[in-house]
């Protein structure tokens, strides 16, 4: 009889879990994350609750836009709770997002997510600058 292999609950392995599931469009992997009753927030699906139709629309979402190549910033962690920015590659656009997780019994419970520009790859963000100030480059993420 083969092994069974356990999931850790650890806040930090999860994220790198469902970092994988985007990146792969794997849905059953999304899924293993996501707890039955999880709640996401977003601006483009308002409120969706459950695990399962949260995994379905990723997986609908995912194959809409060819697939994801997401991008991790630091994370911030406090308790249950972690935070990161993200850039997220589909085809040649890269979404700025705001991810926030809250975590329960070792699943994500609830993810708030925030969008912020859009740009097309090899464009830099946008910089305001005060009028008569020179616009400045974007730095790099290391």
């Amino acid at each position: 009889m083969a092994a069974t292999r356990r999931r850790s609950t650890d806040p930090m392995s999860i994220l790198t879990t469902y970092v994988q599931g985007v990146r792969t469009s794997d849905t059953k992997l999304l899924r293993s994350v996501f707890a039955d009753d999880m709640e996401l927030v977003s601006c483009s699906v308002g409120r969706m609750k459950g695990g399962a139709r949260i995994a379905k629309f990723y997986g609908k979402m995912l194959k809409q836009r060819g697939g994801a190549t997401p991008t991790p910033g630091p994370f911030i962690r406090t308790g249950n709770m972690v935070a990161f920015e993200i850039d997220v590659r589909h085809g040649n656009e890269i979404h700025k997002v705001s991810d926030f997780f809250t975590f329960k019994n070792g699943k994500v419970q609830r993810l708030a997510v925030y969008q912020g520009p859009i740009r097309k790859v090899g464009e830099p963000l946008y910089d305001y600058t005060r009028k008569g100030e020179k616009a400045k480059k974007p730095r790099r993420a290391r």
